[in-house]
């Protein structure tokens, strides 16, 4: 098969991860929230491909010849798995802001995300232009372009939007809100993993650390479920399911800016530690910091980002102990500054939003359900009771 072609089928089946996102979000929201978590998935992803196709190309090319993929060149195999690239790093947001958040006004998320924020750091660090990639920072499937990016996104979201009514208490106490399904948000993580692995290689072929890579990938996954699940049971004294899930994707991200790059018993260390410091900053961010994430993408993508980064500058060979701090210290940088950039872009644009259009659904919208408040039905009308009738049926 023509390497150009089995690239581009590669790529495609890594948009598998974000057909496990939807499955994921809409397990974890309740039955009255379902159907929209599943819609705001995909819209972000439409959203955020039209945003690189007219804007992003030319920024991550640094040619404004390219806006709107206006020269045939460049719409090429490469640009294909950056923009495959661009859509998985996007999807974060979605799930931190699901059940009270306006359908509208956040689109303005994947729009500078994979417009503006994500195509500039994939340049300084993927492009020989890149001032990153001449400082020798290394992040080969994008732990900080995409996962520290769309991380830090979705918590600067999640807090603007705020919690879910009912979720906290005056006395500073949480409630927990389960989602309606654990077995599809279940499959969701599995679907996450099963597309991790041609997303880890399509990216390994464009940026390096293609030895290795899958071997790698699957083991830090498996090492983060499974210290997802001592985790969990050391805490609680029962295996949490949600908490050993967040292990594994966890491991998925920890992996993902080295790839091939490390040993597989690296690879085993960086999965067992995202399968701790996961299941512990997910309850850490809830209790602790109040930040209202349904699907807990704050802690498995931008910590674990940023840990997969770090600890490719720990386990990077090194001949000397003075380029091994040399290394690791532009590891950070890069880590800080992509940070940094998306939290005061997102900042920015949310607050605007906030004051001029709002950016969460009335309180009564929010009790009835995202379903019927803004896409009129029940993900489960065999099942849901409700004595508010259908919105076009009220024209009646």
């Amino acid at each position: 098969m023509d390497g150009e072609l089995l690239t581009v089928l590669v790529a495609s089946v890594a948009l598998l991860i974000r057909v496990g996102i939807g499955w994921y979000a809409a397990g974890l929201s309740r039955s009255k929230n379902a159907a929209g978590a599943a819609l705001r998935n995909a819209i972000d992803f439409a959203v955020a491909a039209l945003a690189f196709w007219a804007v992003g190309a030319a920024i991550l090319s640094g040619d404004a010849g390219h806006l709107f993929l206006a020269r045939s060149g460049f719409a090429s195999t490469t640009t294909f798995v950056y923009l495959v690239l661009i859509l998985i790093g996007t999807a974060p947001v979605a799930g931190a802001i699901m059940e009270r958040a306006k359908f509208f006004p956040m689109l303005a998320i994947p729009v500078l995300l994979g417009g503006i924020i994500i195509p500039l750091c994939a340049r300084w660090v993927w492009t020989d232009a890149g001032w990153l990639r001449r400082m020798n920072f290394f992040d080969v499937g994008g732990a900080t372009v995409l996962h520290v990016a769309g991380g830090v996104a979705a918590a600067v979201a999640a807090l603007l939007v705020g919690p879910r009514s009912g979720k906290y208490n005056r006395d500073r106490s949480a409630n927990f809100i389960p989602g309606h399904s654990v077995p599809m948000a279940s499959v969701g993580a599995m679907l996450i993993l099963a597309g991790w692995l041609p997303y880890m290689l399509a990216a390994s072929r464009l940026n390096g650390g293609f030895e290795r890579c899958a071997i790698n990938v699957l083991l830090s996954g498996a090492a983060g479920l499974l210290l997802g699940a001592i985790t969990s049971h050391a805490r609680y004294g029962k295996v949490d399911v949600m908490l050993t899930y967040s292990g594994l994707l966890g491991g998925l991200v920890a992996i993902t800016a080295s790839a091939g790059l490390v040993s597989p018993i690296a690879a085993v260390i960086m999965g067992a530690v995202a399968g701790v410091i996961t299941p512990v900053a997910t309850v850490a961010i809830d209790l602790r910091f109040r930040i209202d994430d349904p699907a807990g993408g704050v802690a498995v993508h931008a910590l674990n980002g940023a840990w997969s980064a770090i600890a490719l500058g720990v386990f990077f060979p090194a001949a000397t102990w003075g380029e091994k701090f040399s290394f690791l210290g532009v590891q950070v940088l890069g880590v800080v500054v992509i940070a940094a950039i998306t939290l005061v872009a997102t900042t920015i644009v949310l607050l605007a939003l906030k004051k001029m259009i709002g950016l969460r659904l009335s309180e009564d919208a929010e009790y009835d359900g995202t379903d019927l408040a803004e896409n009129d039905l029940n993900a489960y009308p065999d099942f849901q009771q409700t004595m508010i009738k259908s919105y076009h049926m009220r024209e009646a």
